[in-house]
């Protein structure tokens, strides 16, 4: 191996070893950055209504087994920690997924698949609580 070729290897093995610590220094920096994406979700909590949705929640059949000498705190908690922990039927969760995107725009609700899953009587709620909300905007 001449001069030159050794040179090469050198320079090619620091180039190598630079992007290494690039690569190290920008997963610093993308940790950073989910640091600050952990920060704004904590900003993005949504603010429940937790006696709208207790009150709401309850009129669904889906959730007729719910005990109901909670009070709406005590309702939400329960009933959003089994949302989280995957522990309730695919009607309740697209219940929980419709109160809170009433609440939050944001809030992920897939309404197409709510419509294919409730039963008849808990569209018919679904329905009755879109009318009154629209009632109510077109009161104010």
């Amino acid at each position: 191996m001449t001069d030159l070729d050794k040179n090469k290897d050198l320079e090619l093995d620091e180039a190598l070893l630079a992007d290494d610590e690039d690569e190290e220094y920008e997963d610093d920096e993308e940790g950073d950055e989910y640091d600050d994406e952990e920060d704004e979700d904590d900003e993005d909590e949504i603010e429940v209504d937790t006696e709208l949705f207790a009150e709401q929640l309850l009129r669904f059949s889906c959730f007729s087994s719910v005990p109901k000498d909670k009070d709406a705190d005590e309702l939400f908690d329960m009933i959003f920690a089994a949302y989280e922990d995957e522990e309730l039927t695919e009607e309740q969760d697209h219940t929980v997924e419709f109160l809170l995107h009433i609440q939050e725009e944001e809030s992920p609700f897939n309404l197409s698949r709510a419509l294919e899953v409730w039963n008849k009587d808990d569209r018919a709620i679904f329905l009755d609580i879109v009318k009154e909300i629209s009632d109510s905007i077109d009161d104010d």
